[in-house]
């Protein structure tokens, strides 16, 4: 019943609470990319979300235009495609906030595997993972408590785990566990994360 109906149910109200209440900074930080570098404020890219069905995830920019056709993901802070607000919105996580819309739309949840690109799953992909696309992906997952940046094996694995364990408890210890990672701005690019993940799996 929480997976299919109070989850959702939560995500609505969720989402709408925090797009009042952010909308306004929100459209300040818009202001300020785009008086940074030039290019669109939001950044959309397709993503792999429930199912393995295709959407449209959105994030505040924080590269320069076009910079995934460059050179693809960055995976260091030193990176210079980059932007100086860029650096300031990855370590804060701000600029996740357009994903609050994702969230309302249906797309995504508060609490769920996180959205991926088609092709990072190829190399991986087989039954023991498929369960991460059983549920809508999420703004944070379990993995973030630890390593918000992990290697795909370490990420799918405790994706599938979370969409297994499910439950009303255990996302009310996810979303309150990154937290601190997020306020610390600890693990945002992969050379700073390590595989060790025990303690989130018991």
């Amino acid at each position: 019943m929480y997976k299919r109906v109070f989850k959702r149910a939560i995500d609505i109200l969720a989402a709408f609470c925090g797009i009042l209440i952010l909308i306004i900074p929100m459209v300040i930080v818009g202001i300020i990319i785009k008086c940074d570098s030039e290019g669109p404020i939001i950044f959309k890219q397709k993503r792999l979300g429930k199912n393995k069905k295709q959407f449209n995830v959105y994030k505040f920019r924080t590269m320069c235009d076009k910079a995934y056709e460059k050179g693809g993901l960055a995976t260091s802070e030193s990176d210079s495609r980059i932007t100086k607000v860029g650096k300031i919105l990855r370590r804060t996580s701000i600029d996740e906030l357009p994903q609050l819309f994702n969230i309302f739309a249906g797309q995504m949840s508060i609490i769920g595997p996180r959205p991926i690109l088609d092709w990072e799953y190829d190399d991986y992909a087989c039954p023991e993972y498929d369960p991460r696309f059983d549920l809508r992906p999420g703004l944070f997952c379990t993995v973030d408590v630890i390593a918000r940046n992990a290697g795909r094996k370490q990420q799918f694995q405790m994706d599938a785990d979370y969409c297994k364990k499910c439950s009303l408890s255990l996302d009310v210890k996810t979303f309150f566990g990154v937290i601190k990672p997020v306020l610390t701005g600890e693990g945002v690019y992969r050379d700073e994360n390590s595989e060790a993940w025990e303690e989130v799996k018991k």
